[in-house]
């Protein structure tokens, strides 16, 4: 959210939440929720993900708040303690920065007023959010991140009109660049672009102080899409191109659609729903496009070591000729070092040619060694024809897919792509699994303990080192999440994804409270849990039962806990 739609949002909600009683505070992933009893069920909301953090009323679905209520994390403790029931009596924002400033005031047992306020950094990569007691310190963060001095302070708020009023109107287009749109500039990379292409149709200056009168005198919220906001997450689009919030009528977007909505949460609601479903779908498309990508490199790869042995056992017939000519030339045949010179009965004119032996073999000897190479030469070939014909028989559809998908980038195609791949991809699974293990892998009892989640995805706990590494090497596939406690020995846990699709924040959360609580960070107040999907998890040569390697890895703070279903 660009820094000055962020105030026009702050300056159009600041009437109505003024003076609410929050009723509620709810995290759902890396979004904070307050319910503050406003019109049409709408809460506030506070977004904390740093790819793009967001503050507005939102008009999302109580089932979030239901969802946040599971959450058991220290910072969203620490709001229910001290802001559930609290008034909200200001919200500010910093002029220069995207830093909001939500006062609450409470009453204790005794009857003292009591203080708090939380900061929202919504900073891109350094979001963040704290809460500070009455005399200004942090008692708990979102994240681990000590308070930024810039997060509290008051910084003089000028007007745009007066930033520019005195401008020098022979200012380049690079001085004014330099000058109002650098790191600690009010205008974002949208604005910034916005301006780029207003000065193409006049000065630097008149374009600057164009931008500047729109923004102070006709703000009005606005989605720029490349195509209509409910076909977002059914086609794919470029983010940082084809979806734009803007409190401005821009420029640069006039070959898009344009959307006006009565509200500026109205309009961010519209933009951060259609944004979610276009992710989804680029994650659904990447993923697809990996794993069909990786299939065709594999039989890229195979293909070029057939055609390798293809060169290597080119031409038997020569191999045959060569032991044929040996025997033939017995009597008259002089041997050289690891040559012997025949005559080449083969050709009209007779010459005579070289043969190359090994030194301490007879010539006859020398011979039936090209006869066991030509019969050699003869089966792999024969093989390499037919895995040839295997190879071919996968890889021509696999490159169709691919092509079909990277032409048409619907949810359509990717769907259609996917099934496509599965069937392929399946019948050679289980013949492939088949010879390797004399039997199928659906066959491999699932060791350990058995769980659900919230959201239906079975959860699988080892119960000891040869159940770990059979779930982790057996029964786990590539694209399930498997984790563990870091630096304390304990189960390996396994979320199964028949599906292959994301899974679900509050399931990884879940399935590493079990990692937690079977580990011997079990009595830990918080513990450390490390998660990745399967493929990335090997295991070092020699290694003992249980002992695994992670070539990537992401790290969750956690409490130890067992609170899900049972499978018997």
């Amino acid at each position: 959210m660009e820094n000055l739609y962020l105030a026009a949002v702050v300056r159009e909600m600041t009437d109505e939440v003024l003076g609410r009683t929050v009723a509620r505070v709810s995290l759902s992933e890396s979004t904070l929720l307050f319910d503050l009893k406003l019109s049409r069920d709408r809460v506030l909301l506070a977004s904390l993900d740093r790819a793009s953090p967001a503050f507005y009323v939102s008009g999302i679905d109580r089932e979030h708040l239901n969802s946040g209520a599971r959450a058991n994390d220290a910072f969203i403790s620490l709001l229910r303690k001290h802001v559930t029931g609290a008034k909200l009596i200001s919200l500010t924002k910093n002029p220069i920065d995207r830093i909001v400033r939500i006062a609450f005031e409470s009453f204790d047992a005794g009857g003292n007023r009591q203080h708090n306020v939380i900061v929202l950094s919504l900073t891109g990569r350094s979001a963040n959010a704290w809460l500070l007691d009455s005399t200004g310190a942090a008692i708990g963060s979102f994240s681990e991140a000590a308070l930024d001095a810039t997060a509290v302070r008051d910084e003089e708020d000028t007007s745009l009109e007066e930033a520019i009023e005195h401008l020098d109107e022979s200012m380049t287009h690079e001085k004014v660049l330099e000058r109002f749109f650098g790191s600690r500039s009010r205008f974002g990379p949208l604005l910034k672009r916005e301006f780029i292409a207003r000065s193409h149709n006049g000065n630097a200056v008149d374009a600057l102080k164009s931008l500047a009168s729109d923004l102070s005198r006709s703000e009005v919220p606005l989605v720029y899409s490349a195509v209509p906001l409910d076909q977002i997450g059914e086609r794919l689009i470029n983010l940082k191109e084809d979806l734009v919030l803007s409190n401005v009528e821009l420029f640069h977007t006039r070959a898009m659609l344009r959307r006006q909505f009565s509200s500026f949460s109205e309009a961010a609601d519209h933009y951060y729903q259609a944004r979610s479903h276009a992710k989804e779908l680029q994650e659904l498309y990447n993923s697809v496009k990996q794993l069909l990508t990786h299939e065709v490199k594999k039989r890229d790869s195979a293909m070029k070591a057939i055609e390798a042995d293809q060169a290597r056992f080119d031409n038997p017939d020569n191999l045959k000729r060569c032991g044929d000519l040996i025997l033939a030339n017995l009597a008259t045949a002089r041997v050289e070092g690891s040559r012997v010179t025949v005559v080449d009965y083969y050709d009209p004119r007779l010459p005579e040619i070289q043969i190359e032996v090994p030194d301490n073999k007879t010539l006859q000897q020398s011979a039936a060694g090209y006869f066991s190479r030509y019969q050699k030469a003869r089966r792999a070939l024969t093989a390499i024809a037919a895995r040839r014909q295997q190879v071919s028989l996968h890889l021509d559809p696999l490159r169709g897919l691919l092509r079909e998908l990277e032409q048409e980038q619907t949810l359509d195609r990717i769907n259609k792509t996917r099934n496509s791949l599965d069937r392929l991809l399946g019948k050679a699974a289980s013949k492939d699994a088949t010879r390797q293990t004399g039997r199928s892998k659906a066959k491999i009892g699932k060791p350990g303990r058995r769980f659900t989640s919230t959201d239906g995805f079975e959860v699988l706990v080892g119960r000891n080192d040869r159940d770990n590494d059979v779930l982790t090497f057996r029964v786990a596939r590539s694209l399930d999440i498997w984790m563990h406690a870091a630096d304390y020995p304990g189960s390996h846990v396994v979320i199964s994804n028949p599906s292959r699709n994301p899974v679900p924040q509050r399931t990884i959360a879940e399935a590493a409270e079990l990692a937690a609580f079977y580990s011997q960070a079990k009595r830990e107040g918080k513990a450390a849990v490390h998660y990745t999907q399967r493929k990335f998890v090997s295991k070092p040569p020699r290694a003992k039962p249980g002992l695994v390697r992670l070539s990537s890895f992401k790290t969750i703070m956690i409490q130890p806990r067992c609170v899900l279903k049972r499978i018997e």
